[in-house]
């Protein structure tokens, strides 16, 4: 009768132990078909954000690259309310956000970064049409700026104040520079025109003294000419009149007996141009002396 009851406890202890058993492995395999679909659920929502993120690289437009920021933000909130979340897919979002919002800070650095490079050293830089388009640039990416961090977020209050710091320095230099351009420009144009009034004068002043200079040529042989006639000095003087040709040519040939009793040979154009007959060099035109 003991022994009965001694297999009959084992027996039972044997049952127990399977039904123990039988509970953990169905709790096992519970478990693991809800992983799979906790798991599945993870990889639909990722697959998804990743759809999104692609919609948004392939998007040419930055109006169109906007909505989509905006929508996935709404998207990103909207899912951090649900009862059933997964942190993986929160970072996911996060992290593909980051993603967006970097394209548009970035754009900011390279408009930036290349007018800097393409002035180089700004005090050697002497284009103001230039400098001014830059300003240009500048002006509006500022204004880009503060309308995407205003209605987007795009970038954080620190990155704001920083951003706008360094466009208004930029611009401040760049209309120092154009200025500093300009007040050259107009020293130099300054100089320039004092240079060329400087040799009109000296022209002028020039011709000055060559038409007195031939004035006085002119006294002097009228007065040659008429002592010969007059008789109030004893130099003399004489002419030769010739034509001919088929142009009409003519030549008035004629000396002059200087002070110094020299004998001075001469000839006259019909224009009335006169020439030393030995040098050929012009001593005047007889219609000014008179």
């Amino acid at each position: 009768m003991k022994g009965k009851k001694i297999v009959i406890s084992m027996m039972v202890v044997f049952v127990l132990v399977l039904c123990c058993i039988g509970g953990y492995a169905a709790k096992i395999k519970y478990d693991q078909k809800q992983e799979k679909i906790r798991l599945e659920k993870i990889e639909k929502k990722n697959k998804e954000i990743q759809s999104e993120y692609d919609k948004f690289e392939k998007e040419e437009d930055r109006a169109n690259k906007l909505a989509i920021v905006k929508t996935f933000s709404s998207e990103i909130e909207e899912y951090k309310k649900l009862e059933e979340k997964f942190d993986i897919c929160e970072k996911e979002y996060e992290n593909k956000l980051s993603l967006m919002k970097k394209f548009f800070s970035d754009d900011y650095d390279t408009v930036i970064n290349n007018i800097s490079t393409e002035i180089g050293d700004l005090n050697n830089f002497g284009d103001k049409e230039k400098l001014a388009s830059y300003v240009t640039t500048l002006t509006e990416l500022k204004t880009t700026i503060q309308n995407e961090y205003e209605n987007y977020s795009m970038i954080d209050k620190e990155k704001f104040d920083s951003y706008n710091t360094t466009i208004d320095t930029n611009i401040q230099s760049y209309n120092d520079r154009i200025a500093a351009i300009q007040k050259a420009e107009e020293e130099e144009a300054a100089r320039k025109k004092a240079e060329e009034e400087a040799a009109a004068a000296a022209e002028a002043a020039a011709r000055q003294a060559q038409s007195s200079s031939k004035s006085g040529s002119s006294g002097k042989s009228s007065s040659s000419k008429s002592g010969g006639s007059t008789g109030s000095s004893n130099k003399s003087s004489g002419s030769k009149k010739s034509s001919g040709g088929s142009n009409g040519s003519y030549r008035y040939d004629g000396w002059v007996e200087g002070k110094d009793g020299k004998i001075n040979r001469y000839y006259q154009d019909a224009d009335g141009n006169t020439y030393d007959s030995d040098t050929g060099e012009y001593k005047g035109n007889i219609y000014d002396w008179y």
